[in-house]
């Protein structure tokens, strides 16, 4: 494993008057993972990454504008608000065919699977061109 942000410590700057601290999500990277990133991964993909395991300042969540374009909230068709999935952390991993692969777990307690499989094209088109996205049910303990 390479990559951990249990260690990194930032002063909180979250206050009443000031922006809302965003806290990294947990990033778990193979060395292979991490080699192929660095040749392999799109830019948008490294963007994506980079912006998920750093402190961010005054933003709901990790995604925020992604997942109102992709759910649709409050719209027709779309879910409320209230049940928007919650990134819960990131691997980077290697597929079976040799190419980087960056995993987003989410926690969403108020969707089902079907929820996120009738939106797959969408995610693949946030992440740009050449990307695909595969949709499964994860435990959090397989990480």
């Amino acid at each position: 494993m390479v990559c951990n942000n249990a260690d990194l410590q930032l002063p909180s700057r979250n206050n009443r008057n000031g922006p809302q601290e965003l806290k990294p999500v947990p990033c778990v990277t193979y060395s292979d993972a991490q080699m192929l990133r660095e040749t392999c991964a799109t830019p948008i993909l490294k963007q994506v990454r980079n912006d998920f395991t750093r402190y961010r300042y005054g933003d709901e969540q990790h995604l925020d504008e992604a997942l109102k374009r992709i759910f649709q909230f409050v719209l027709g068709g779309g879910i409320p608000r209230r049940n928007a999935p919650i990134l819960q952390m990131i691997r980077e991993e290697v597929t079976e065919d040799g190419k980087y692969c960056l995993v987003l777990v989410f926690e969403a307690k108020a969707l089902e699977l079907s929820d996120f499989e009738k939106r797959q094209a969408k995610f693949a088109s946030f992440f740009g061109p050449g990307i695909s996205a595969e949709v499964g049910e994860f435990s959090l303990s397989y990480t």
